[in-house]
C-alpha cells in the first residue's frame, strides 16, 4: 500500500482486527480497549501494519503499549511481590491516530506522539 490516507488505514484496521463497517474507528479508537488487539494479537497486527504501509519501526516497542500473552494479574503480582522486580500491568494507550502519524512521517517516532 503506498497510499497512506486515512481511508487506507481505516481499510486495513477493519480487515486486520475483524471490525465492522458499522463500527465507528476515529484517530481516538484504541488498539487494545476498542479494537481488541492484545497480546500476539496486538503483535502481529502491528507487524502487518508496518510491512502494509512500509513504515519505518523508530523507537517503536511492543512492551510500551502492549502486554504480553498470561501477562495478567497473577505474572504481576509473581514478579512484583515474589521476584522483588519493577514491574506495572498498566501500558500507555495506542490509538489509530498514532498509527496514522507513522504513515504520514514514514516511521516510528514516540517523541511525535
Amino acid at each position: 500500500m503506498e497510499n497512506h490516507s486515512w481511508a487506507n488505514l481505516e481499510s486495513f484496521v477493519r480487515k486486520e482486527a475483524c471490525i465492522s463497517s458499522k463500527k465507528s474507528i476515529t484517530p481516538e479508537t484504541t488498539i487494545v480497549d476498542d479494537l481488541g488487539q492484545q497480546g500476539e494479537d496486538a503483535d502481529i497486527f502491528m507487524e502487518r501494519f508496518f510491512e502494509a504501509f512500509h513504515i519505518g519501526r523508530g523507537d517503536y516497542d511492543f512492551h510500551r503499549y502492549f502486554l504480553m500473552e498470561g501477562e495478567g494479574f497473577l505474572y504481576h503480582v509473581i514478579l512484583k511481590h515474589v521476584m522483588r522486580k519493577e514491574h506495572s500491568v498498566k501500558r500507555e494507550p495506542l490509538t489509530l491516530g498514532m498509527l496514522h502519524r507513522a504513515m504520514i512521517n514514514g516511521k516510528w517516532s514516540s517523541e511525535v506522539f
